[in-house]
């Protein structure tokens, strides 16, 4: 199940998608005899996506309807009780010659920032979980040398190791935190995704989001086209994919 969901996010792939629209419009203009027209109407639709998935004001409302289910967790309050900050991982940069703070994706590394955070803001209390390991087989272990870069004491992280995705990570982690309530640290626009998915195992997650990528002000560079926000809308199709996935097929929780 693991390599076909991976199959279908590379299909659906908002970039992909663009390559398949303009592939078939110049295929039509250059193999189809007669009325161009159809290749034409499909190569202007290609132009229309791209445009509109690599600029912000597309990506960015859509991903703002997935950050603003979960409020960011600002302050300690009702929270001296917590044992536990559960922060999942999402990839690596596989360098063994740069620091550790190099060595995660960018959203990896929030991730586990706001963690660590988290696990400063509460006096150093809770033991932090990191969840994960990836392609790579490494990402865990690449986390926890990252939060010991950053002053987290050895005696206060535990890795997860044995999974490859978000339903992998909750049952990993429900063998450690058991029944206990615990901080679920992802980013914004996967939160609705785990919590559901931490909730239907039958644990007790306390949403934490981190990584926003919602902006309230545009810049004039943002009607440009650009890398970034293809990602974040290459982002917003995957999780609505596994939000999909989640409600159609409930007792598979997201496996």
């Amino acid at each position: 199940m693991f390599v076909i969901k991976k199959i279908i996010g590379l299909l659906t792939n908002p970039g992909t998608l663009v390559l398949v629209i303009l592939g078939y419009g110049v295929w039509r203009l250059a193999f189809s005899r007669g009325d161009k027209k159809k290749g034409w109407v499909m190569l202007g639709l290609g132009v229309v996506c791209f445009y509109l998935f690599a600029t912000a004001p597309l990506p960015n409302y859509l991903i703002r309807t997935l950050e603003s289910r979960y409020e960011p967790r600002n302050a300690a309050k009702n929270l001296s009780a917590i044992k536990y900050i559960v922060v999942l991982s999402e990839d690596l940069r596989k360098n063994d010659q740069v620091p550790p703070t190099s060595q995660l994706s960018g959203t990896t590394a929030l991730r586990l920032a706001e963690g660590i955070r988290l696990f400063h803001t509460l006096g150093g209390a809770p033991v932090l979980i990191l969840a994960g390991d990836g392609p790579w087989e490494q990402v865990a272990e690449r986390m926890k040398a990252y939060a010991q870069a950053l002053g987290v004491p050895p005696a206060k992280l535990r890795s997860e190791t044995q999974s490859k995705d978000t339903y992998g990570n909750a049952v990993g982690v429900r063998s450690i935190v058991k029944d206990q309530p615990f901080l679920l640290v992802t980013s914004a626009s996967h939160m609705p995704r785990a919590m559901g998915i931490f909730q239907r195992l039958g644990m007790k997650p306390i949403a934490a989001p981190a990584d926003y990528r919602y902006t309230q002000e545009y810049l004039f560079s943002d009607f440009f086209p650009s890398g970034r926000h293809l990602t974040t809308m290459e982002a917003v199709v995957h999780e609505y994919l596994g939000l999909a996935y989640v409600y159609f097929f409930p007792r598979r929780a997201g496996e």
